[in-house]
């Protein structure tokens, strides 16, 4: 794990001391599930807008496609997989 050093502003670090508290867990680790979460968000963010594939967003979450379905589908974010895609898929296969 690499250590970086940056400057929190106030709101933020009262939102990280808040989860601390509520969670009982350290400051650290406290940023660090935060961190993650607001990665999650973006990423989510970004496979709605059709930026990136679902494989791209499972990469850079580094978790499985199933891991990353759910997280999405978790998050409210559908699938950007129509049933007409998978038809044609399934074409190619019987073909």
């Amino acid at each position: 794990m690499k250590v970086k050093s940056m400057r929190i502003p106030e709101d933020i670090d009262k939102a990280i001391v808040y989860v601390s508290r509520s969670e009982k867990i350290e400051n650290t680790h406290s940023l660090r599930k935060l961190a993650r979460m607001g990665f999650e968000s973006y990423i989510s963010k970004e496979y709605k807008a059709g930026k990136i594939t679902l494989r791209e967003a499972s990469d850079l979450l580094k978790l499985t496609l199933s891991e990353t379905v759910d997280l999405l589908s978790d998050m409210g974010v559908k699938g950007n997989i129509h049933a007409e895609d998978v038809l044609n898929s399934l074409k190619t296969f019987s073909s």
